[in-house]
C-alpha cells in the first residue's frame, strides 16, 4: 500500500509560483501527478500545499488535496510536511513515495524506483545528481520509519538527472528536455 505525497507549496523565493509554471500544457504538479498515475501500484495520491490554485488543480486531476498551515511553508524541512500530514490521515501505508514537483523530467519510472528500494532492503531511498548531490525528484520510504523520524537509515540512493527547477532557466531546460 503506497501512498504519494506532492508537496507544492505556491510561493518560491526564486521563481514565484514556480509549481504552477507550464510545461507541454501542464503543470509541474500535473507532471507529478501524472507520474505517479503511471505507477503499476495505484498509488493514494495527495497534493499538501496552502493554496486554493494548488487545491483546484488537485480537484482537476482528481487526487486528493490536504490544506496545508503556512507555519509549514517557508523554510521549513520538507520531511516534516510529510510527518504532518501522515499523523492527519487515518489510514497506514507499506511506503510513502515524496514527488517534489520542480523535476518533471525524471528519468526513471515511479515503479522502478520503489522496486529499487524494496530489491536492495533499504528502508529510505534519495535520487541524487550525477555530481552526487541529493535532489529529491523521488524520495521513497517505509511508511513507519518516516512517521518515526528515522529517516536516513539504511539509505540508498539512486542517480537521476532530472532538472531541479530554482530559476527561470532552469525551467527553460526543463522545457527544452521535454520537447
Amino acid at each position: 500500500k503506497i501512498l504519494a505525497i506532492i508537496p507544492a507549496k505556491l510561493d518560491s523565493k526564486r521563481l514565484p509560483k514556480k509549481n504552477i509554471q507550464i510545461i507541454n500544457g501542464k503543470t509541474l504538479i500535473e507532471h507529478s501527478i501524472d507520474y505517479a498515475k503511471h505507477s503499476k501500484y495505484n498509488p493514494r495520491i495527495i497534493i499538501s500545499s496552502e493554496s486554493d490554485i494548488v487545491k483546484n488543480i488537485a480537484d482537476i486531476n482528481n487526487v486528493e488535496f490536504s490544506k496545508r498551515d503556512i507555519s509549514m511553508c517557508g523554510d521549513v524541512q520538507v520531511v516534516d510536511v510529510y510527518v504532518q500530514l501522515l499523523n492527519n490521515l487515518d489510514e497506514k501505508f507499506d511506503l510513502v513515495v515524496a514527488l517534489q514537483p520542480d523535476h518533471p523530467d525524471r528519468e526513471h519510472t515511479f515503479d522502478y524506483c520503489v522496486d529499487y528500494l524494496i530489491d536492495n532492503g533499504y528502508d529510505d531511498l534519495i535520487t541524487i545528481e550525477s555530481n552526487f548531490r541529493r535532489s529529491g525528484s523521488v524520495r521513497v520510504f517505509k511508511y513507519e520509519h518516516l512517521l518515526n523520524f528515522h529517516v536516513s537509515n539504511r539509505i540508498g540512493c539512486i542517480k537521476d538527472d532530472a532538472t531541479d527547477i530554482h530559476y527561470k532557466e532552469d525551467l527553460d531546460k526543463a522545457i527544452q528536455k521535454l520537447k
